[in-house]
């Protein structure tokens, strides 16, 4: 896939919890190409989320190195963190949960373009245009941007957070447990348009989930964790074909079908 976009090395966190340390990742390294998606898969509890988190900045990490685009990324603070942040999104599990849910569709996707001054607050015309076009990328109509977050499906608010993710432009956007909630009709879909924005933007991506049904649809290679650390990496066909850790083997043994998106009856 090429050289690394994203290089994390030796990235550590405890968190004390009730009078004792839990780590919750445990010298964990990786690395991501542009345009690729590395699938983070692992049971509850495995560090998978925190790892996202770590990636996102939204948690500190106790120890280890973090390089976006060759910029030590755990180094930035104040206003150079701000500026660098819109190339980096996440899309979160519960989507009603990630939008305030009094918002319009519409301020919920003008708030990324007036934060980081994508479409100047001068040109009044500029932002609703942008917003449509956010829209119809992500498959809904011009028409949304008029209506409230909580007035709409799963499904579409899900779309929606995805469009505001696209609308800072970023290289990478973290996705945590992003279909999870959805119907598995509504699932597919998702991965699909997924899918297509990064072949048409060749955005990377890290995909956290527990399910490697969905993970060997989407992913290009897969992580696996147990335990706050990585057990076994590889490109996806191989470590499901053939996992070499035992939580790989448990992972797999655990997913009835892994051909998803099939209805041949095989």
């Amino acid at each position: 896939m090429g050289e690394p976009f994203v290089t994390a090395r030796g990235l550590r966190k405890v968190f004390h919890s009730r009078g004792r340390d839990v780590t919750a990742l445990d010298d964990v390294s990786f690395t991501l190409a542009r345009g690729e998606t590395l699938g983070l898969v692992g049971p509850s509890g495995s560090g998978k989320s925190t790892l996202a988190r770590v990636l996102m900045r939204l948690i500190e990490p106790d120890a280890g190195a973090i390089s976006i685009d060759g910029e030590d990324w755990l180094a930035l603070r104040g206003r150079a963190l701000r500026q660098r942040r819109g190339a980096i999104q996440m899309v979160f599990q519960e989507p009603l949960a990630a939008f305030n849910p009094r918002a319009t569709i519409g301020g919920a996707l003008d708030d990324p373009l007036r934060i980081h001054g994508i479409a100047d607050r001068a040109d009044r015309a500029e932002r609703p245009r942008r917003i449509a076009e956010l829209l119809e990328r992500v498959g809904l109509p011009a028409g949304f941007a008029q209506r409230a977050v909580h007035e709409v499906s799963g499904g579409q608010r899900q779309r929606v957070a995805i469009a505001r993710a696209l609308a800072t432009r970023p290289a990478l956007i973290v996705l945590d447990e992003a279909v999870s909630a959805l119907d598995v009709s509504v699932r597919g879909t998702i991965l699909e348009l997924l899918a297509d924005v990064q072949k048409s933007d060749g955005i990377a991506y890290v995909f956290v989930s527990h399910d490697l049904a969905v993970v060997r649809v989407i992913a290009h290679r897969v992580a696996i964790m147990d335990a706050g650390r990585i057990v076994e990496t590889g490109p996806t066909p191989g470590v499901i074909a053939d996992p070499q850790s035992a939580m790989g083997r448990a992972l797999v043994a655990a997913v009835p079908r892994l051909d998803f998106g099939r209805d041949d009856g095989a």
